[in-house]
């Protein structure tokens, strides 16, 4: 799958190849988590569009049942009447049209003669529920308008991550954001932003993933209860507290661990014991979400250690596990690792590069965001070693507010000299001092 962005955030250009293993290196603020970001929105977005469908035609019945419901009960004493009040209650009405519509349609049909024939309703305000029963039918009965419901998903998932800072500032000519998307020959998304907060969408077909997860700090595992009782920023509200979506899902996702049933070797092949050794001897122990202590805790052998005495190292390779004990990292998926050497030894890293290429053996998509040497090498040599497609690009700035992407597969070494480059400097200084 080939990712193309223009424009967007600090990025001026990248083109990006996604499938197997993907490595993006480069120094701070060149939009290297912004590709990850950006599929991650794109997963969610479909992933929620037809949540958005039924949500937009719940409001609508409800508002034309509640019109229905009001005008009633002028007219009836729904206390004294259970049958009025249940069959023509907003929130109950929509739950018996999605269930059954053309029974729940001639059911009131049938309550309303019968109230006429009562003389218990006028005959103009049975007239009036009547048309008001045919309105609810026609917009249960509507095509859903896919197109509208992808793209307001689209505009609340990338508003949760990127919050309306998507045109680039800072630069004289302000030309349009643009993401393209293509599978081969078949073009998948197209998106345009000519400005902040409106965007032209053109939807083809999925991105073919069934989940994404974006992990960008074990820190999670700390203020975890305080990013579940927050609201995801899929609206521009100051006044709640919130939190980026990719924040809220990993929250989520990370304590459904207290349902394992498996770990990391229920996606790694039996042909490689020494990793799963490596990752049980890493954790010394097993990290999960724990109900009764409303916290993550390590299990070695019986003996638990809260989430506050544990490593943050452990925490960081522990996240990969829980993932995928809860079923959230599995085949046909999509994981995004954002800097994952920020809380690693360089020792860890290279174990850590290890799981992360099985993973990819396994048939999960990983996006990896690094700028340590430690992580591009170990992750090269393991993705050979296992025989993986995999994809290295070195972001570089080009103005002060710009970035280009470059593919350096044919040549990691680019970037190891790049990131390699300030040490150096430094032992050229030294040296310099040294002779002075």
């Amino acid at each position: 799958m080939e990712v193309s962005v223009k424009n967007f955030g600090t990025i001026r250009n990248a083109d990006v190849s996604i499938g197997g293993l993907t490595v993006i290196t480069g120094e701070n603020d060149t939009g290297k988590s912004t590709i990850g970001k950006i599929l991650f929105s794109l997963v969610k977005a479909v992933a929620r569009y037809e949540e958005d469908l039924e949500e937009v035609k719940e409001v609508r019945v409800t508002n034309e049942a509640q019109q229905a419901f009001f005008t009633l009960r002028r007219i009836v004493n729904i206390a004294d009447n259970e049958i009025v009040r249940d069959m023509f209650h907003p929130r109950k009405v929509y739950g018996a049209f999605k269930l059954d519509k053309n029974k729940a349609y001639d059911e009131r049909k049938e309550l309303i003669a019968a109230l006429s024939g009562a003389q218990a309703l006028p005959r103009n305000i049975g007239t009036a529920l009547t048309d008001s029963l045919n309105k609810i039918m026609a917009i249960m009965s509507e095509p859903d308008d896919t197109v509208y419901a992808m793209s307001r998903a689209v505009r609340k998932s990338f508003f949760s991550e990127f919050k309306d800072e998507i045109i680039q500032r800072g630069v004289e000519s302000k030309c349009p954001a643009k993401i393209s998307i293509s599978d081969g020959a078949s073009k998948l998304v197209d998106i345009t932003w000519e400005k902040e907060g409106e965007h032209r969408f053109a939807f083809v077909d999925t991105l073919g993933y069934a989940d994404a997860t974006y992990v960008d700090s074990p820190a999670i595992i700390q203020y975890h209860q305080l990013v579940r009782m927050a609201k995801t920023q899929f609206e521009n509200d100051p006044s709640r507290f919130s939190v980026p979506l990719h924040v809220k899902d990993l929250a989520n996702k990370l304590t459904d661990s207290k349902y394992a049933v498996a770990g990391l070797e229920s996606l790694i092949a039996d042909s490689t014991p020494d990793t799963r050794f490596a990752v049980a001897n890493l954790l010394g122990g097993m990290l999960s979400y724990d109900d009764d202590a409303s916290d993550f805790m390590l299990d070695r052998n019986g003996y638990k250690i809260s989430s506050n005495n544990i490593a943050s190292g452990i925490k960081a390779i522990g996240i990969l596990d829980m993932l995928v004990t809860g079923g959230n990292i599995r085949r046909n998926s999509l994981l995004v690792l954002d800097e994952p050497e920020v809380n690693l030894h360089p020792k860890w890293q290279v174990a850590y590069c290890e799981i992360v290429c099985e993973l990819v053996s396994a048939g999960v998509d990983i996006i990896v965001t690094t700028h340590s040497p430690y992580i591009v090498e170990a992750l090269r040599h393991h993705a050979d070693k296992a025989g993986i497609e995999n994809k290295f690009y070195l972001a570089q700035k080009v103005s002060e507010c710009e970035s280009e992407f470059r593919d350096i597969s044919p040549d990691i070494s680019i970037a190891i000299d790049a990131l390699a480059a300030p040490l150096m400097k430094l032992n050229d200084e030294s040296v310099e001092d040294f002779l002075n």
